[in-house]
């Protein structure tokens, strides 16, 4: 993320969302720039037929046996928090030490209004200042434009000082603010160079409505994205996006699995609109990736939905959460990487511990086959330098694994009101638990001495740390 600063030297202002976004912008639901790389980056982008969320609609903002179906007779753009879409085009202009736009795009509603677009041939760790334009029709008048900023990555081979955020859990009826989450506006104060969603962005199957229909689905993320935390916060951040189980469809789902309450919508249909709200690796390349951000620091983001077995199957050696070509990958990039420090980002926890009545990750007992497996790869071809970082749980915690030493950190929900569910305090892994809302700050850094430190960092809500913990090693 880019400081206030940093953005007023690049001319781009930063003042309160209803300012930075006047009346004619018909970009409700904002703009997300992601999944940068030394010379790219790849935009999200949506023309909606109002400057505005609507804020006078129905409520709708019960949770877990609250949260019901929509009634037919309801159509999404009267619910409080709806951004219809609305056709016509849209482009990028950006500048920095080299300027240029991008074509017009046309979005249409079997798109949802949305489009995604890749610029190439960028400078790395450049700042790049964009602004976002629409119109109605081809050689129409143009919109009021949305305006940010984002930073490509610093090349592979020097290093580079870098902090990332990460966080997870959001649920709209848990935020904490009347226009989103303090979380966001934390975040944008520390300035990190990107931040890491890893899952749970929305919640479909138990947050109300639930999500039965591909219509609801859109609507919980427009709903979500188009808080004036958020859409404020991600224009002076790039980012990427991981899922996990409530952001594809329902509570510990798999491939094929059917959650009865919401039918129609399946789980093949939540694959797809993910790639359809977030800047991602275009279909059909998968979803794991890693970032290298320097030669410091490389993150690597699996997938722990798209390949699981059935969490209900027994366990052993065929049961897996990554699948095969996964893990294969997984292993040889860990060690074929050079990085000083390697950061599994996993939606879930591998460590723990996590509630025994839960069968849905590596740390709980229905897939202990393979989390016993990938943490005795870790000991035996790393010396410690892999850390585990996840999200899905709702507290904080950092853990270390008595077998293999693995260090866990769990970044916890997005608010102090989604904390909770914790199975308590184990004095044999926990080092730190906290049963609070919050965020992981992941910062690299090198000494004058020639060793690299890897700070760890817990933060809540408000952007207080909570705990922190250094790692250190020779660069």
């Amino acid at each position: 993320m880019l400081s206030r600063r940093e953005l007023l030297a690049l001319g781009i202002g930063v003042p309160s969302y209803s300012a930075a976004v006047p009346g004619e912008t018909h970009q409700a639901t904002g703009c997300k720039a992601g999944e940068m790389t030394t010379d790219s980056v790849r935009f999200w982008l949506r023309r909606t037929a109002s400057s505005q969320r609507l804020a006078n609609g129905i409520v709708r903002k019960g949770h877990a046996k609250e949260a019901r179906l929509l009634s037919p007779d309801t159509g999404t753009e009267k619910l409080e928090g709806s951004a219809s879409g609305a056709a016509g085009y849209i482009r990028v202009v950006y500048r920095g030490r080299q300027s240029g736009a991008t074509a017009w795009l046309d979005v249409n509603e079997a798109s949802d209004y949305a489009v995604q677009t890749t610029l190439s041939g960028l400078r790395p760790d450049t700042v790049y200042a964009y602004a976002v334009e629409t119109r109605a029709a081809r050689n129409g008048r143009i919109d009021g434009e949305l305006t940010g900023a984002f930073r490509t990555l610093p090349v592979a081979s020097a290093p580079a000082p870098v902090q990332v955020a990460m966080l997870s859990c959001q649920m709209y009826c848990h935020m904490d603010r009347p226009d989103g989450f303090h979380i966001y506006e934390s975040i944008q104060r520390d300035a990190p160079r990107f931040f890491l969603s890893c899952g749970d962005n929305v919640y479909y199957d138990n947050e109300d409505p639930i999500a039965n229909s591909e219509a609801v689905a859109r609507y919980h993320w427009q709903r979500m994205y188009s808080l004036p935390t958020l859409v404020d916060s991600l224009r002076s951040m790039g980012g990427y996006w991981q899922k996990d189980d409530h952001d594809t469809l329902s509570n510990d789902a798999w491939p094929g699995f059917v959650d009865k309450k919401m039918v129609p919508l399946t789980f093949a249909q939540g694959q797809s609109i993910f790639r359809q709200q977030v800047p991602a690796p275009s279909a059909p390349a998968p979803m794991y990736r890693t970032v290298k951000a320097g030669s410091d620091i490389e993150l690597w983001l699996p997938e722990s939905r798209d390949y699981r077995s059935p969490n209900d199957i027994p366990d052993g050696s065929a049961k897996s959460i990554w699948g095969d070509e996964q893990k294969h990958w997984l292993k040889s990039s860990l060690q074929a990487s050079k990085a000083t420090w390697k950061i599994l980002v996993n939606p879930n926890p591998i460590v723990g511990p996590d509630r025994q009545t839960k069968n849905d990750n590596h740390a709980n007992i229905g897939f202990s086959y393979e989390s016993r497996e990938i943490r005795q790869f870790l000991k035996n071809n790393f010396d410690g330098n892999v850390i585990s970082v996840c999200g899905d749980r709702h507290w904080q915690y950092h853990s270390v694994d008595p077998e293999s030493g693995l260090h866990e950190f769990g970044c916890g929900a997005a608010s102090d009101e989604h904390a909770g569910g914790t199975p308590g305090l184990d004095k044999l892994r926990h080092k730190f638990h906290r049963v609070r809302g919050g965020y992981l700050s992941i910062e690299v850094s090198r000494g004058e001495s020639g060793t690299c430190a890897l700070r760890m960092r817990h933060r809540d809500v408000r952007g207080v740390t909570v705990h922190e913990h250094t790692f250190s090693r020779k660069a």
